[in-house]
């Protein structure tokens, strides 16, 4: 299993190659942010799996900003204005002041919403009195 200072196997952009690199940054269980061990360079994660497709392969990935537009487009109802004294459900539409538009996709501990932006996941408090 990955941890943060730990080693994993990931594709290097930069010597485009599989090589062995040193995890910086996760969520949850999944590496997220690394550093190649050979050229040093440090970008997001690149499983093995992603080395053995083609470059064309890759390019055809949905974006994540279609992604999330998809997403939004199944959850049409009114956006709440986010504000840390409102609570929140899974799957609520909410305005956030400077992430924008999002949807809640898990309540995680107490007092805090995992959020889907369109710039990627945000943990925001809610329910604070």
């Amino acid at each position: 299993m990955a941890k943060v200072g730990g080693e994993v196997d990931a594709f290097c952009s930069k010597c485009q190659l599989l090589l062995a690199h040193t995890v910086i940054a996760m969520v949850g269980a999944v590496p997220v942010k690394v550093e190649c061990n050979t050229c040093r360079t440090v970008h997001r994660f690149r499983g093995p799996s992603t080395a053995t497709k083609s470059p064309a392969a890759r390019k055809t990935r949905a974006s994540p900003e279609a992604a999330f537009d998809e997403l939004m487009a199944t959850h049409t109802g009114a956006p709440r204005r986010y504000a840390p004294t409102e609570l929140f459900a899974k799957d609520d539409v909410l305005d956030h002041p400077t992430f924008g538009r999002g949807v809640v996709s898990a309540v995680k501990a107490p007092g805090k919403v995992e959020v889907t932006f369109r710039t990627g996941l945000k943990t925001l408090v809610h329910g604070k009195h």
